[in-house]
């Protein structure tokens, strides 16, 4: 199912259900030179998953665009790797449809709406030089 039809569709609207079994914590800093995984938890049986997917955006992109997910160690991941997709900035969220068609969404705001998780790739160099300084 493509829950984003085109470039001015942003998000799925909400509210969708909330819900301890779908959970996402998205890392504080992303570096330009390292691949990462957008891990994303998912406790429902799965008999009843039809799709997980993650919708990504960089400032390269015109619009979202799905990556279905496939479980890796008892969590749905993605590896993103920086080198191979260049990108200052990167957007993202997952949504989880079930075969009863329920959608789940991750992460949500405390009213059941998609908080996208916006993230500036740092240099990792320049990084830790402004985070020595700060320790100063």
């Amino acid at each position: 199912m493509n829950l984003i039809t085109d470039s001015t569709s942003i998000v799925p609207e909400g509210p969708f259900p909330i819900t301890p079994k779908v959970f996402h914590h998205p890392e504080k800093v992303l570096f330009n030179t390292r691949p990462y995984n957008m891990d994303l938890f998912v406790d429902f049986d799965e008999k009843e998953i039809e799709s997980v997917s993650v919708f990504i955006k960089t400032d390269a992109m015109e619009s979202y665009i799905e990556f279905p997910l496939n479980t890796f160690r008892a969590r749905y991941r993605h590896p993103f790797n920086p080198l191979l997709t260049p990108a200052k900035t990167i957007e993202y969220f997952f949504v989880v449809i079930l075969k009863d068609e329920s959608i789940y969404a991750a992460p949500l705001d405390k009213n059941g709406y998609i908080i996208i998780v916006k993230r500036t790739l740092e240099n990792s160099a320049e990084y830790f030089k402004r985070k020595l300084i700060q320790r100063r």
